[in-house]
This record gives C-alpha cells, sequence and structure tokens, in this order.
C-alpha cells in the first residue's frame, strides 16, 4: 500500500504541474469532503492504516513547501509566523509522546491545516481570486448535501428515530462542523462588500442556506447546533436583523422529534453513581474532572505529554472506562494542554490571536464581512469545548482554507491601502 501511496502522489505531482498550483488546490478543496468515506472503505479493504488520502495529505505540504520556496515574503506575515510557533511546539512534544508513530501522524495533520490556511496567502492576489476561492468552497457541499439526501431516502428513521446523518463524512459531529461553516460562508456571501450577488443568486443561496440549516438539524449534534445560533443571532443583531425572525422560530424546532428528543436527553443521566448511564454532556464533564484532577498531581509541564498521549494516559485516571478504554479528551482545549502544555495553550493563543486580528484589520473597509467572519471563529471555539476537533480533518481544511481566504484578501487590501497612500 505504501508503494501505491507514493505513486499516487507522484502523480498528483505531476498533475499539479501540469494544471497550476493554483487549479490544483482549488481542486483539492472541492472534492476532498466527498471523498472520506471511500477513502476509509479503501483502507479498510487493504487492511492498511494508511489510505488514499495520505497522497493528498502529502500533495498539500508539499504545494505549500513549492509555495513557500517561490512566495517566501508570505513567511513574515503574523499568522504564518504563529501557525510556525504551534507546529514547532507540536513537534517538540514527540520528545515525549508514548506513541511516537501516532503522535507523527498527528503532527504531519496539523502541517496539512497550516498548509491549506498559507496557500491563499500565495494564491489570493485579486478581489476575483479571493471569491472563486470562497465560490469553490461553497460548492464543496454540493455531493455532501446530495449524499444526503440519498441517506435520508435509505435511512428514513433519521428524521424521527436516534440515527444520525453524516452524508460523505465519517461521524455525524464532523458533518455538522462542517455545515455550520458553509452556512457562515454564505451568511458572508450575503453581506460582504466584496461579493455582489443578483437577486436571484441572492435568493438561491438562501434557499441553500435554510436547505443546510435542515440537514444540521439532522446530524443531532448540539454543539453544532449551539455554535450555529450563536453565530446566527450576532449576524441578526449586528448584521441583518431580517434574520431576527429565524432566531425567534427556534423555540418551534422542538417540535421536531429530532429536536426535542435529543435535548430531552440532557435531562436524564446527570449524575455519576454506581451504573447509572450517563448522558453524553455528563459522560464528558466527569472525564474532564478526571482528566484536570489527574493533571493538578502531574502538571504537564511547557511541552506537554507528547501528542497522540491522551489516549495512552486516560485508562489511568477516567472513573467510567474499563481500565482499556481509548478515547480522545472530547474537549480540544483540554488536548492542547494534556499533549502539548502550557507551550501549546501559548502558541494555539497566538495564532488565533493573529488571525482574530488580521480579520478584524477589514473592519474599517467591510465591516458586516469582518463580524460575520469573527462570528465563526466564536463558533469554532464553541466546537472546540466538547469534541476532539482537531482530529477532524476535513472540517479543519474547510474551515482554514477559509480563514486563510479571509486573510489574504484582508493583507491584500491593507497593502493597496498603503500602496494609494504612498503615492498620494
Amino acid at each position: 500500500m505504501t508503494g501505491i501511496i507514493l505513486a499516487l502522489t507522484g502523480f498528483l505531482l505531476s498533475l499539479t504541474r501540469i494544471l497550476g498550483v493554483r487549479q490544483m488546490m482549488l481542486a483539492v478543496m472541492l472534492v476532498r469532503p466527498a471523498c472520506d468515506r471511500a477513502f476509509d472503505w479503501l483502507k479498510a479493504a487493504s487492511e492498511q492504516q494508511t489510505g488514499p488520502g495520505a497522497a493528498i495529505n502529502a500533495l498539500v505540504i508539499a504545494i505549500a513547501i513549492v509555495t513557500i520556496i517561490h512566495v517566501p515574503g508570505i513567511v513574515l506575515s503574523a499568522p504564518l509566523l504563529a501557525w510556525a510557533s504551534v507546529l514547532l511546539t507540536a513537534a517538540a512534544s514527540l520528545v515525549h509522546a508514548p506513541d511516537p508513530s501516532g503522535g507523527l501522524r498527528d503532527l504531519l495533520a496539523l502541517f496539512t491545516y497550516a498548509a491549506v490556511f498559507t496557500l491563499p496567502y500565495a494564491l489570493v492576489r485579486t478581489k476575483k481570486m479571493a471569491t472563486q476561492c470562497l465560490v469553490v468552497a461553497l460548492c464543496s457541499s454540493a455531493v455532501p448535501s446530495i449524499f444526503a439526501l440519498l441517506e435520508l431516502a435509505m435511512q428514513p428513521d433519521i428524521l424521527t428515530g436516534e440515527q444520525r446523518l453524516q452524508s460523505t463524512f465519517t461521524h455525524p459531529n464532523i458533518y455538522a462542523f462542517y455545515i455550520v461553516s458553509v452556512v457562515t460562508v454564505i451568511l458572508y456571501m450575503l453581506c460582504s462588500a466584496n461579493f455582489t450577488l443578483s437577486p436571484i443568486r441572492r435568493r438561491a443561496v438562501l434557499a441553500y442556506a435554510g436547505f443546510l440549516l435542515f440537514l444540521l438539524l439532522l446530524t443531532k449534534a448540539r454543539s453544532a447546533w449551539l455554535s450555529m445560533v450563536i453565530i446566527t443571532a450576532g449576524y441578526a443583531v449586528l448584521v441583518d436583523r431580517r434574520w431576527l425572525l429565524a432566531i425567534l422560530c427556534l423555540p418551534v424546532l422542538l417540535l421536531f422529534p429530532a429536536v426535542g428528543e435529543r435535548l430531552s436527553d440532557l435531562k436524564s443521566g446527570t449524575v455519576a453513581v454506581g451504573f447509572e448511564q450517563l448522558n453524553s454532556l455528563a459522560w464528558r464533564e466527569v472525564l474532564w474532572n478526571d482528566t484536570l484532577e489527574w493533571l493538578t498531581a502531574n502538571p504537564p509541564g511547557l511541552n506537554g505529554y507528547g501528542l497522540n498521549s491522551y489516549k495512552a494516559y486516560v485508562p489511568l485516571f477516567f472513573s467510567r472506562g474499563d481500565g482499556e478504554v481509548r478515547i480522545g479528551p472530547h474537549n480540544a482545549i483540554l488536548q492542547i494542554y494534556f499533549e502539548m502544555g502550557m507551550a501549546g495553550l501559548a502558541s494555539f493563543g497566538l495564532l488565533w490571536g493573529t488571525v482574530v486580528l488580521e480579520v478584524l484589520s477589514t473592519w474599517s473597509r467591510d465591516f458586516r464581512g469582518a463580524l460575520t467572519m469573527s462570528l465563526l471563529c466564536a463558533g469554532y471555539i464553541v466546537m472546540c469545548y466538547s469534541d476532539n476537533l482537531l482530529d477532524y480533518l476535513q472540517f479543519q481544511w474547510f474551515f482554514w482554507f477559509i480563514m486563510g481566504t479571509i486573510a489574504a484578501s484582508a493583507r491584500r487590501a491593507a497593502h493597496t491601502s498603503q500602496a494609494r497612500f504612498a503615492v498620494a
């Protein structure tokens, strides 16, 4: 299988040379959300730990390296320097990793996130290119949306039962977080000064946003629901008050079984006594409390216990485990602290600070667009609170590609303004 992956990587690199970096990167971002279940099937069929997705990961990293070599000036931007600090901190943590191979896989995943964020800095040179990147990102949801309809047709119990919609993704939560980001991109297109939509296209994307929100309900991912409510409420109050009607209609959603039953689950199984079955939130709270108690006695220090180390240590302290369970912390911030220590928290904090500042730098030129992307950042933090978000590659690629495009566009606009001022 390794030989096949290397051959596939070589083929993709050759194709990139023919098509060009920008076209190849846009093609990857367009099709990647539709591929994960197919890749997992191929990996299982070959009985290997790696599959075709590894070739695409290698391609993205290689393209980013070549791009930086050809456009070295972009590395001096604050967000890319912050990404470098994250990667260096993650690499340093591998010294303590109990599973070096697993830690290396996690490090390579972080490299791909940094790569998809970096590429727009070199590729987005005009407003038209930024628009094209965002349109491609939106269009990447077409295949998952169609597949979701097929999934509903084959499993109608998703509408009323406990089954959850996941489309082309490997878990419903990943699909839910992806939908939240896609809907936010639509909101950005509707309000940003960088987009001009005809009335017909405006109605079309609004209808599509409504359809995606319906699919989001069927994923039954409560943290994604909360993120979407925060983003939509902020958008309605600060950007477009016509969306207040949608916020006021939220209580009606409780009439839908998919929503009412999912929320009512939080009322039962809230006390960790004996063999009482906990609901998912209460179970997470027990896991977090056990983790923090163990960390109080065993501080992670500067560099943490190493990437991918949490699963190896959790049997030592999780009171609801069986001594062999290997699970993630279901909290990305806690995972960073455990595996990368104080340096990891500081580097990720620096990354977030620089990205948000870059987005907000367009405040005077595009107030509504900057605010909408800031709301997406807030929604991302909410998602981090209750899930293993760092492991969700498809969502992370989409999110960081969007943020990279917005940040690169802001940087280009700032340089243009400075050039005009200098000429004047």
